[in-house]
């Protein structure tokens, strides 16, 4: 048995456990601790890292491809998989990032633009596509990410950010736009930060007051 072999083999054998323990999930509704619950999650990752260490990219087909962003979507909660192991694999890494990119794997897409700057020498543009995901999560990464490497670009968009109204007002996804936002904007040290400090204890979003009476106390 190869490795690619492998690698199906304990997807198909986390699908059936999964199916049966957890019969709600979908890759949507990702309860994120399958590292805690499932058994076999070590072999599992493992059978994935195998892969990227002994084949290269270049003979990756979408089977292949599909099977790994699985995989890394379970692993998201302690990603490891991209954090310390496709950080190394620059080819590897950005392969895996571009196909994540508005696919059904979405607990992978967010770590890719989480973790874009850890990988050197990737291509940084990749941010332009994670920031429009429609996924707030990926696009809240990405502009945390931004900020690190595209920083004459990241007060543009944390002022997108915060006015963007692309979630209802009031919602979570709102607030949590808002919050990196003022945070994206203390990192970079905008002249506009203290404005923003001032709007963010004037709203009614709970958590986007506690940010801001923290940064402001730093």
């Amino acid at each position: 048995m190869n490795h690619k072999e492998k690698l199906y083999r304990e997807i198909k054998k986390f699908t059936k456990w999964a199916d049966q323990c957890q019969p709600t999930w979908s890759e949507e509704r990702d309860n994120g601790e399958w590292e805690l619950g499932y058994p076999h999650f070590e072999e599992l990752c493992g059978a994935a890292e195998d892969v990227v260490n002994e084949y290269p990219c270049s003979e990756a087909d979408e089977t292949l491809i599909h099977a790994l962003l699985f995989v890394i979507a379970r692993d998201n909660e302690c990603e490891e998989l991209v954090e310390e192991k496709l950080v190394l694999r620059r080819d590897w890494f950005e392969l895996l990032a571009k196909k994540s990119i508005g696919s059904k794997y979405v607990n992978a897409e967010w770590q890719f633009a989480k973790h874009l700057g850890d990988c050197e020498g990737c291509d940084p543009e990749l941010l332009f596509l994670f920031i429009k995901s429609e996924y707030e999560y990926t696009s809240r990464m990405a502009l945390q990410t931004m900020a690190e490497l595209k920083p004459e670009c990241a007060e543009r968009y944390a002022f997108e950010f915060w006015d963007r109204g692309k979630y209802p007002a009031g919602s979570s996804e709102d607030e949590y736009q808002k919050i990196m936002a003022l945070h994206v904007l203390a990192k970079l040290n905008s002249p506009r930060l203290e404005a923003y400090l001032e709007r963010a204890k004037q709203s009614d979003y709970k958590w986007l007051r506690k940010n801001a009476e923290e940064l402001s106390a730093k």
